[in-house]
């Protein structure tokens, strides 16, 4: 699932600033967008307000520090030369729980008595891990541990700090790990309910990105065989699959069901039919695209525009929300529905353009709405009247409008895309 964040950043006398060099004579401004791609959803490491920023002009060293995106004036005043920006999460760890890591960069000049804008696309720089048990196996197994590492080897030296356990002493499905990008090392040590006999078994994760959701599933399909452990990647991030079958206890006997001869280890001569689970469902969850504009790149506002995203949900929509970030359209919108409403960053305008029967009546058919959208499974979303709207209020050049879409399906599968467009 992606997100969409933006940083207007700007005006500091340089002076104020610490500078590791005298600045060079005539100055220019700096207008900065950053645009945040792909996330998992937490609450850790990826609040705008808390990304730090660098500006760094590399000839002198000069160098100037935001702690925090919301320190950032609205103009940056930076002497003539060639500088390099950098936007990231505060904390970067190589294993921690529920801290995703942002950065981006981007290289610019700044010319004397010129603004210049810079648009940074800020994305996910590390993996999440996260694990499913399946009845069978929270069955099967009595206790177990569950160590992923990213260390070069069982045996580095820093595997402690790059690793992360897992418990049948807690919820494991409810806890997620972040790895920053390096081959995984999965060690699962399981003792068997019946008996309290041992089982351990390791898998190594090569095929790694950035972004990567790595979704282990673990599963015990009859008493004293631990089956296999198969590995999917979540289609709403970077799409891989792999199967991994991995050996278990040997097998005792269960009445009504089980192959006696099988070991559960994978051979090419069995019928593939007799490996249940090693194949992956393909998803379900909404997707959205945008023909002229795949990426979803911050888009001008223009008095013709063609806005039209093509929403899929083969579940059938249940919920679609869209939060409305604009100094100029937000608070119009709201006196439209009927709600008092004063803008301000930090809490957009929420258009339920399902339920909100007063909201509907008075876009008009200006955007699909009610029926058009609820239990759908194909939309044509368009917001090529909408947005032009926005020209009507004379907005500041280089400001901001994002349309942040919410879209929930009946099996309660959501997808969030943000639609950015700027004033030129």
């Amino acid at each position: 699932m992606k997100k969409i964040l933006y940083i207007i950043a700007a005006a500091a006398a340089v002076a104020a600033c610490g500078t590791k060099s005298q600045m060079p004579e005539g100055s220019g401004l700096l207008s900065l967008t950053a645009v945040q791609e792909g996330s998992f959803v937490t609450k850790s490491n990826d609040v705008l307000a808390d990304f730090v920023v660098d500006i760094v002009r590399p000839a002198d060293g000069f160098t100037k520090h935001y702690d925090r995106y919301i320190d950032i004036p609205q103009t940056i005043e930076l002497g003539s030369g060639d500088y390099t920006i950098t936007v990231a999460s505060p904390e970067h760890k190589d294993a921690a729980w529920d801290l995703p890591f942002y950065s981006g960069s981007a290289d610019f000049t700044i010319r004397v008595d010129e603004l210049t804008p810079v648009h940074v696309t800020v994305r996910l720089q590390n993996m999440k891990v996260s694990f499913f048990l399946s009845d069978s196996f929270r069955s099967e197994l009595s206790s177990y541990s569950i160590v992923v590492t990213n260390a070069a080897s069982w045996d580095a030296a820093d595997v402690a700090q790059k690793s992360l356990v897992w418990s049948s002493l807690s919820d494991v499905e409810q806890k997620a790990g972040y790895f920053s990008v390096a081959p995984l090392r999965v060690k699962v040590d399981g003792y068997r309910a019946s008996d309290a006999t041992e089982s351990h078994t390791e898998l190594l994760i090569s095929n790694v990105a950035p972004q990567d959701h790595h979704i282990i599933k673990l599963d015990a399909v009859v008493t004293g065989q631990l089956n296999g452990l198969s590995i999917t990647i979540d289609p709403t991030v970077n799409d891989r699959e792999a199967d991994v079958v991995v050996p278990g206890w040997d097998e005792v006997p269960v009445d009504g069901g089980g192959n006696s001869g099988d070991s559960g280890i994978d051979d090419p001569t069995d019928d593939p039919t007799d490996e249940p689970g090693t194949d992956p469902q393909p998803s379900t969850a909404p997707t959205m695209t945008w023909g002229v504009n795949p990426t979803f790149a911050p888009t001008p506002i223009r008095a013709e525009m063609d806005v039209e995203i093509e929403i899929e949900a083969p579940e059938g929509i249940r919920d679609f929300v869209v939060d409305v970030d604009s100094n100029v359209l937000g608070e119009t919108i709201a006196q439209m529905a009927g709600a008092s409403y004063t803008y301000s960053p930090s809490t957009p305008f929420q258009m339920d353009l399902i339920n909100d029967a007063a909201l509907i009546a008075q876009l008009g058919g200006m955007i699909p709405t009610g029926d058009a959208l609820e239990n759908q499974t194909h939309v044509n979303f368009s917001l090529s009247k909408l947005v032009p709207l926005i020209m009507v209020y004379s907005p500041e050049s280089g400001s901001q409008h994002t349309f942040t879409l919410k879209v929930t399906d009946n099996k309660g599968q959501s997808l969030e895309k943000a639609v950015v467009f700027y004033a030129e």
